[in-house]
């Protein structure tokens, strides 16, 4: 059963296309009984065997009765789907290991009230249920970083009666970038200065400017020994170079040591960042691929730039 299940599934996202808009019509519309409605096909059935062997007119007119309610009710159902318009709203962009929310928007022609729900295909949560036009926000869990696409989002209705279901699947074009969690550095690195001002110097100069905590990887003529025989911690010098005159202070990829893991130093350098942002400190982040300008207070673009890192098919 599982498999069978499985490669519905694939089916679904083989014929499921992104759209920016999509609007719902008799050839995207699904019906199919729920569970109580097929015990009520069951039972007229039974209803109906009963009358042709004893000849009852009242189980005829009750077998009957069920099969016209069904009728009813797959009319019933396909009209609360049909015409409904969806259309994919600017979602915010979120850190890694917070909850993502799609904004969606739900719209249709006519003034009656509709009994609506939504979830994500492959999930079981009822995420929203709309009764009338709007904006609805869904959540999805954001572990990781870099881009994340709007899955395919299943819509569905058993109203008025509860014996058919009418259900469509449908993947709008959607997504939104996920910061790097940030996580704290006990490294005092450029940007960071006295009274929420910025530093006047840059990393990787000949200028002795403070003690760190020793890295594996680092160079053993940057420890200090003399720290290391009073506190009985190893401890690295780090040097700077004053900062040129109208510059900014710099955060680099390259601050951190060799066999410090890419996600490790982008949540080092998210937390540095959003420190600078909160402060109203301007900064430069030197990354491979290249550097950044982040005005003073502003940390989206520097932000932007450690979620799109590695990710080849980010676009513009």
């Amino acid at each position: 059963m599982w498999r069978w299940r499985k490669a519905l599934q694939q089916w679904v996202l083989r014929h499921t296309p992104r759209e920016a808009q999509a609007r719902l019509t008799q050839r995207r519309i699904y019906l199919l009984p729920t569970r109580f409605g097929a015990i009520m096909l069951v039972v007229a059935l039974a209803v109906w065997v009963g009358a042709l062997n004893y000849a009852v007119s009242l189980a005829y007119v009750l077998s009957f009765w069920i099969v016209a309610l069904m009728l009813l009710s797959v009319l019933l159902a396909y009209r609360q789907l049909a015409g409904l318009q969806l259309q994919a709203r600017a979602a915010a962009n979120v850190f890694a290991g917070d909850e993502a929310r799609f904004l969606v928007h739900l719209q249709w022609a006519d003034t009656q009230p509709r009994r609506l729900r939504l979830r994500w295909y492959e999930g079981d949560t009822v995420l929203a249920e709309s009764t009338a036009p709007g904006d609805y926000a869904l959540p999805l869990a954001a572990p990781y970083r870099g881009q994340l696409a709007m899955p395919v989002l299943r819509v569905w209705s058993e109203a008025p009666l509860g014996l058919v279901r009418a259900f469509s699947h449908v993947r709008l074009q959607a997504a939104l970038w996920v910061y790097p969690q940030p996580l704290a550095d006990p490294r005092e690195l450029a940007w960071q200065g006295g009274e929420g001002e910025a530093a006047a110097t840059e990393p990787g100069g000949d200028e002795f400017a403070g003690l760190a905590p020793w890295q594996a990887g680092q160079s053993l003529h940057r420890i200090a020994w003399r720290v290391y025989a009073r506190r009985g911690s190893l401890a690295a010098r780090e040097f700077a170079s004053p900062a040129a005159a109208g510059g900014l202070p710099r955060l680099s990829w390259d601050d951190y040591a060799a066999n410090v893991p890419p996600e490790q130093r982008l949540s080092h350098l998210c937390w540095h960042v959003l420190q600078a942002t909160r402060a109203g400190a301007g900064l430069r982040l030197r990354l491979p691929q290249g550097e950044y300008h982040v005005d003073a207070g502003d940390g989206e673009p520097a932000l932007l730039a450690l979620a799109r890192f590695g990710v080849h098919d980010a676009g513009g």
